[in-house]
Order: C-alpha cells, then sequence, then structure tokens
C-alpha cells in the first residue's frame, strides 16, 4: 500500500475519533448516538486495514511507543478514577488499564531476533 493510501486511512481513522469524541457537542439524543456509533464503525474498519500493514504494525511494535501507551494509558485509567463519578469513571479506568497493561505486556516480549538467513 502506498504512503498516500495509508495517510488517506489515518485521516479517515482520525475522521471517525473525532466524530466519536465530538458528536455531543453538535447533535443531542438519537442524532448523537447514531453518529458515535457511526464514528466508532468507521475508526474500527479504517484500524483493523491499517494494522494489517506491515509498517505500522512495526510502528506499533516499537519500544518508545509500547512505552508511550504503557504509561498514558496507565496515567489516564489513574485520572480517571479520580475525576469521573460512578461507573464511567471506573469503567474507563478499567479499560485504559487494561490497554495499559497489555503495552506492558509487549514490553515484557523480548524482540524478535532476525535470522541469518532473512
Amino acid at each position: 500500500m502506498s504512503t498516500s493510501s495509508l495517510l488517506l486511512l489515518f485521516l479517515v481513522f482520525t475522521a471517525g475519533i473525532g466524530t466519536c469524541a465530538f458528536a455531543g457537542a453538535v447533535f443531542e439524543g438519537t442524532p448523537k448516538n447514531l453518529v458515535s456509533v457511526g464514528g466508532v464503525a468507521v475508526a474500527a474498519v479504517t484500524s483493523t486495514i491499517l494494522m494489517k500493514q506491515q509498517r505500522v504494525r512495526d510502528f506499533v511494535a516499537s519500544r518508545p511507543v509500547l512505552w508511550f501507551l504503557f504509561l498514558f494509558n496507565a496515567a489516564v485509567a489513574a485520572g480517571c478514577g479520580f475525576a469521573l463519578d460512578g461507573v464511567k469513571g471506573i469503567a474507563i479506568a478499567a479499560v485504559m488499564g487494561f490497554i495499559s497493561l497489555g503495552a506492558g505486556a509487549g514490553l515484557l516480549k523480548s524482540p524478535k531476533k532476525k535470522s541469518a538467513h532473512a
């Protein structure tokens, strides 16, 4: 896949995430929910396509990115536990903590050894 195609997919992914995040500022009620679900669907499809690309997988699996994901998501999980009340705070803290643990597990894996035949 060419660089311009990857860039376009990334922009569509970002638009889907933005739609989810800011639907409440524009819409109310059922339209807000429909726009949010549509944004989630767009982001899910484009992220699946993006993660099939070797360059993207190599980037996400790099140690600096894994450290960022681990620390950022752990900080957000801790912050949401204190900043948000009730079920929302607990749910967001749990999901972000789970993502942080996944990145931490990626850090614990030993780097792949390149074979002499590759």
